[in-house]
């Protein structure tokens, strides 16, 4: 049974001792919504939407998160999530300061006159 579930992008960094992560609360960060059936799936679909970001957003350093929405999650989805087997944290950089935290990521989507949209909100 397949499950939906909303990939979002939100910037951070690596640091010394983890990562530090902007979590966003009322301002529009990258989303993708999307059926997945196992666990294959869903690292497929992170992969694919970080790949997406980042090629909107070259130098910009972010995580990609998984959360289900609708349907039952594929099973052993949380004990992968726990320990970042989707992959989420590839996308974060450890050379960037701490002003990645305060860009604003575009999200792969938006385009205007079929150009991609590059726009950082520092």
């Amino acid at each position: 049974m397949p499950a939906t579930i909303i990939l979002s992008a939100y910037p951070g960094r690596r640091t010394p001792s983890g990562y530090e992560l902007a979590l966003s609360i009322g301002v529009g960060v990258p989303r993708r919504r999307l059926e997945v059936t196992d666990l294959v799936s869903v690292i497929e679909a992170v992969a694919a939407f970080g790949r997406d970001v980042q090629a909107a957003n070259p130098a910009a350093s972010f995580e990609v998160s998984t959360r289900v929405v609708a349907g039952r999650k594929p099973r052993g989805f949380d004990a992968a999530d726990k320990v970042d087997a989707f992959g989420g944290r590839a996308f974060l950089q450890s050379d960037v300061d701490p002003s990645a935290l305060h860009h604003r990521l575009v999200d792969p989507a938006a385009a205007v006159d079929g150009a991609r949209v590059r726009e950082f909100a520092q």
